[in-house]
């Protein structure tokens, strides 16, 4: 009999393989385009491109807070900033569930019951991608009719379209089977309005820290609605991918296909590849304030 979890792991750690390896031939061959394309991106668009990851982040630092607390699991912004970022890390670790085991350890060690971490965790992870599910298919619709009809290939712009469809439809059956058994606990996890605007700010400050690098090597700029919508969609897909730590891999591709109508595909990849390469170092910055002694003790 085959066992799935053994399966599972191997395919994760052939994945993570499978990605340094592409790497190391892109670097290798395409080292001239490499060297040209990062001389071309201008410093404030680099800089610019981190203060929105940032600033998305912290973001996400509040949507947890927001979940914790509606399951009355009182805690403070610094508190949810150290927690949040310094489990962040070990989602990069193939196995995709290091992030969630160090936040359940974390809230276990401060006497927090079972039931209210499910709970917090399942509703923060449910509103950031219910919501990014919700934009892709109104953003990346939005952008089709008022400009991809008339200026790109109607072919890629129906299959992003169709992709992005199937993605919403499935996703919304795939509620709705459960929605009778479990509607009363599914109220629970509605987000309060007050959560909404934060989870709207998570996906412009993505999409836009993608948009604002693309200046320098495309003659007409994409509807920056357009990015982000995309930017939605190539996130959730890389949350979804069990083998793909982090949705690495799977959301540069996503961004490669959507980004090649603009540019060449070669510098399409290296783009996604900057994006990912802010993306983690702000993740290290914003854990690394954690570390000083005065801050991680607030979590520990």
């Amino acid at each position: 009999m085959i066992n799935l979890k053994c399966l599972k792991n191997s395919a994760k750690w052939v994945w993570m393989a499978a990605i340094l390896a592409f790497i190391i031939f892109y670097i290798i061959s395409k080292k001239e385009l490499i060297a040209e394309t990062v001389s071309m991106l201008p410093l404030e668009a680099l800089l610019a491109s981190t203060a929105l990851i940032i600033a998305a982040k912290l973001c996400l630092v509040v949507n947890m807070r927001l979940a914790a607390n509606r399951f009355n699991i009182t805690l403070g912004w610094k508190e949810c900033y150290c927690i949040y970022n310094m489990t962040q890390l070990a989602k990069y670790v193939p196995g995709s569930i290091w992030h969630f085991i160090g936040r359940i350890t974390i809230l276990r060690q401060r006497g927090v019951a079972t039931q209210p971490i499910r709970d917090s965790l399942l509703a923060e992870h449910l509103w950031v991608i219910t919501s990014a599910i919700l934009l892709s298919f109104l953003l990346v619709f939005t952008s089709i009719q008022d400009f991809f009809q008339a200026e790109l290939s109607y072919n890629l712009s129906s299959t992003l379209l169709q992709l992005v469809l199937v993605f919403t439809c499935g996703a919304t059956v795939l509620s709705l089977l459960f929605i009778r058994r479990l509607s009363r606990w599914l109220l629970r996890l509605l987000p309060p309005l007050t959560a909404l605007p934060f989870l709207l700010f998570i996906w412009i400050f993505l999409g836009a820290s993608m948009w604002v690098t693309l200046q320098p090597f495309v003659l007409s700029m994409p509807p920056i609605l357009y990015i982000i919508g995309v930017y939605c969609f190539a996130y959730v897909a890389g949350f979804l991918v069990p083998f793909a730590p982090a949705g690495l891999g799977i959301r540069e591709v996503i961004l490669t296909f959507t980004l090649t109508p603009f540019m060449g595909t070669d510098v399409a990849i290296l783009l996604a590849a900057v994006n990912r390469i802010i993306y983690f170092t702000v993740e290290i910055l914003l854990a690394a304030l954690c570390l000083h002694q005065n801050t991680w003790k607030l979590v520990r």
